[in-house]
């Protein structure tokens, strides 16, 4: 079985990845999370849910996995994490593909792959935390942005960041029109 790697921290905004969580469920891959701590340690997510992750990021082995999935939230305090900036730049360099929501970028940030790609993300340059490892002038203003093997996405926009990795990782055909209609427009069933 194929497998994708949920990146999971205290604070990450578990909604923006609920839908894609959900949707890989049902696929021929497997999601395994990993967070900055030992595999022992619970995170918490913005939402309060406790998640005890699959692995360290010490303990992952990149070529494993089709995918990185990187939800917002606070990631601040990874910035100098350097177990964590070298797993994300390995999945940049090998190509795979990575999916970075919301302030998810900022990471990419500390790896100095933003320096690479055109990208989006929900910060501006009044977010004095991350202005050092930001790179402003590649940011679009945009609320998906697709640049080489990373999708970047607006974390309002969840699903279309959902439907895009699901596009890259062939879960659906790519040219399949609105396969998440289901969580976009209401329904009785």
């Amino acid at each position: 079985m194929k497998k994708v790697l949920l990146f999971v921290y205290d604070s990450f905004a578990e909604f923006e990845v609920a839908i894609l969580n959900t949707c890989l469920s049902g696929s021929e891959y497997d999601l395994v999370t990993c967070s900055p701590h030992s595999s022992t340690q619970t995170v918490t997510s913005a939402g309060k849910l406790k998640i005890k992750p699959d692995l360290s990021v010490n303990e992952v082995a990149t070529d494993d996995y089709a995918a990185l999935i990187i939800p917002g939230g606070t990631p601040f305090p990874l910035l100098q994490n350097s177990a964590v900036t070298e797993m994300i730049r390995t999945f940049f360099d090998k190509g795979k593909l990575i999916g970075a929501i919301c302030g998810g970028p900022v990471l990419l940030g500390a790896t100095g792959i933003l320096n690479h790609i055109q990208y989006t993300a929900s910060l501006t340059e009044d977010d004095s935390n991350y202005t050092s490892v930001m790179n402003w002038s590649n940011k679009r203003e945009e609320h998906l942005v697709c640049d080489q093997n990373v999708i970047t996405a607006t974390g309002s926009n969840y699903i279309q960041f959902a439907e895009e990795v699901l596009r890259r990782l062939n879960v659906f055909p790519a040219n399949t029109e609105n396969p998440l209609k289901y969580f976009k427009v209401p329904t009785m069933s």
